[in-house]
């Protein structure tokens, strides 16, 4: 048993694969973690839910997980996995560390003074405390259906809020001029947020900026649920919690 990140994206309730956390998952606690049962037999499982008292109001998802894994056998190389989740609403009411977030607002093209294409992510804090900016960039459906990526930044801005700025991704010179699908992905703690455009690098200095496409917002794209080898049952039974500021256990 295990608890996973889940969110709400276009009117759906989304879930990753398998394993990935967010903030809620964290203050999830399950005894026990895990069961054997005979067949036809049951156990109850306890979930406890410990918000800090720092957490910032709003809601958060999860879906408490049962699963189970069959190893692949002797002549087969496919295993088998089994879940059934509950799905879990924590609302939190005012009070806590006022709430982080940023956004991408637009991705700039451009060649440094050495002539090395970049790609620059120009970001705008939109929430109410500072983040620190990591992240990496894909570029996919290039020149001959080329892909390059991930590269990495070596240092992101740090913005406060109503603050904006930029974090550069420097390229190696075989990368071609494009036009490419740039895919960039940023952090700052548990934020992430994904955008993507089309680009091509200039011969010199900036390109023109490209809008950048929010591909996810406050999630990732990892949300999008489950690979063919997965059987997934999300039952219609929901975890509801809304209690501040102590231990919630259901």
């Amino acid at each position: 048993m295990y608890a996973g990140r889940a969110g709400i994206h276009k009117g759906r309730f989304v879930y990753p694969p398998e394993g990935r956390g967010n903030e809620l998952t964290d203050w999830i606690f399950l005894e026990p973690a895990q069961l054997e049962l005979r067949p036809n037999s049951k156990a109850r499982v306890r979930a406890t839910i410990r918000v800090p008292r720092k957490a910032s109001e709003g809601e958060r998802y999860s879906v408490i997980w049962v699963q189970h894994r069959s190893a692949p056998g002797r002549h087969a190389n496919i295993a088998m996995v089994q879940r059934a989740g509950i799905r879990v609403y924590l609302d939190i009411g005012p009070g806590g560390e006022l709430p982080s977030d940023f956004r991408i607002t637009s991705l700039v093209p451009a060649r440094d003074r050495s002539g090395l294409p970049q790609l620059r992510a120009r970001v705008r804090n939109t929430g109410a405390r500072a983040v620190d900016i990591t992240g990496k960039l894909m570029l996919k459906n290039g020149p001959d259906g080329l892909a390059a990526g991930p590269f990495t930044s070596n240092q992101g801005p740090t913005l406060a809020p109503g603050d904006s700025g930029q974090i550069t991704f420097t390229l190696g010179t075989s990368v071609p001029q494009g036009p490419w699908a740039a895919e960039v992905t940023l952090r700052s703690g548990l934020l992430e947020h994904t955008a993507t455009g089309r680009a091509s690098f200039p011969d010199a200095g900036e390109g023109r900026p490209v809008q950048a496409v929010i591909a996810s917002v406050g999630s990732n794209r990892w949300l999008w649920a489950a690979g063919a080898a997965t059987l997934v049952a999300l039952g219609p039974l929901t975890l509801a919690v809304r209690k501040r500021r102590q231990n919630t256990t259901s």
